[in-house]
């Protein structure tokens, strides 16, 4: 059963029609990702060879695999007639193949490629939605590593106060004159860029401003009377803390997380657009706008549709947080 308050929070964030529109497209472009390989693709997604099924969508085959001779990629194209059934995907492109076809690479928007092709003669389309799922895995891994460190020291500053509180403070200090874009630029040249050592070089630093607004929460709710009375009861800090504080003092957690998710959606693209972000051939939206940068008198469509896609998904996670923050509004 839901508690009163939640359920007031709940009819206040559906009053938001857009905010509701907005969840519903971004868990449907989310969600297309995830079925990337159901919709284009050049291999088909489940298949019926000889006496064995087959996933090529998801798993890669050589032609030993096959039982026949040769080395390199599998073409099913090649083999369809002797595959017993299969099951294609509604596009025939995936986002690392060019299309040999076509009279010259840069190809407008047409039947056969429908957001046209980039440099390579890649599917636009293709890339765009498989680049979606690695920007939002990307945001929400980000998202998530650093509210959970956030969280657990601005919780401990706050709830002991004294000297956790003043060394965390220092720390804090510290981190947040340091000038992470350009740290976060040099580090990346240091390494080889991959999106789990962009994911740890990002979350070194996005844990600072949540880590803030915990501690004012935990310091506000640790001196009220159901912590007062919690200890009288003889419950340990370590209770208290979990229990009764954290609790609490979700609602900066759940307010900002649409935020910091959607920057790091942008922050991924815009370090895809200056060279320091996945390594290539991997689909991305900053990676698009980079070929657009530098085409941008003769295709049109590399900057129109990675931007068209980014700057919808910025405005609905906007939308949603506006909600939210409207939601656990107690004026509301």
């Amino acid at each position: 059963m839901l508690s009163p308050e939640t359920r007031r929070r709940l009819r206040v964030f559906l009053s938001y029609k857009r905010a509701v529109a907005s969840l519903a497209a971004l868990a449907l472009l989310f969600g297309a990702s995830l079925l990337a390989e159901w919709i284009t693709n050049s291999r088909p997604v489940v298949a019926k060879m000889g006496d064995r099924i087959l996933f090529p969508a998801y798993v890669n085959y050589n032609w030993e695999d096959m039982g026949k001779e040769g080395a390199g990629v599998v073409d099913y194209r090649e083999i369809r007639d002797e595959l017993a059934w299969a099951l294609w995907p509604l596009l025939e492109w995936d986002p690392f193949e060019s299309d040999d076809a076509l009279d010259q690479y840069l190809s407008k928007p047409e039947g056969k490629h429908l957001m046209g092709t980039d440099t390579a003669g890649r599917d636009v389309f293709a890339r765009l939605l498989y680049g979606t799922r690695i920007s939002f895995f990307f945001a929400l891994a980000v998202w998530l590593v650093t509210y959970s460190v956030g969280t657990l020291l601005g919780m401990l500053q706050g709830a002991f106060g004294g000297k956790v509180d003043l060394l965390g403070q220092r720390v804090v200090e510290i981190f947040s004159s340091i000038p992470e874009f350009y740290l976060l630029l040099m580090l990346i040249t240091m390494l080889s860029p991959n999106v789990f050592v962009l994911i740890v070089l990002s979350s070194i630093f996005g844990w600072v401003s949540i880590s803030q607004f915990m501690r004012a929460e935990a310091l506000r709710n640790r001196g009220l009377v159901y912590c007062e009375a919690a200890r009288s009861l003889g419950a340990t800090p370590k209770r208290v803390l979990f229990k009764h504080i954290l609790p609490n003092s979700l609602i900066p957690l759940v307010t900002f997380s649409p935020f910091a998710i959607v920057g790091g959606v942008s922050a991924l693209a815009a370090l895809d657009l200056l060279g320091f972000g996945v390594p290539p051939p991997t689909p991305s939206w900053g990676e698009l706008l980079e070929q657009a940068r530098r085409n941008y008198q003769v295709a049109w469509w590399l900057a129109a549709y990675p931007s068209l896609f980014l700057f919808l998904t910025v405005v609905c996670f906007n939308l949603v947080g506006e909600a939210l923050r409207g939601a656990f509004d107690p004026r509301s």
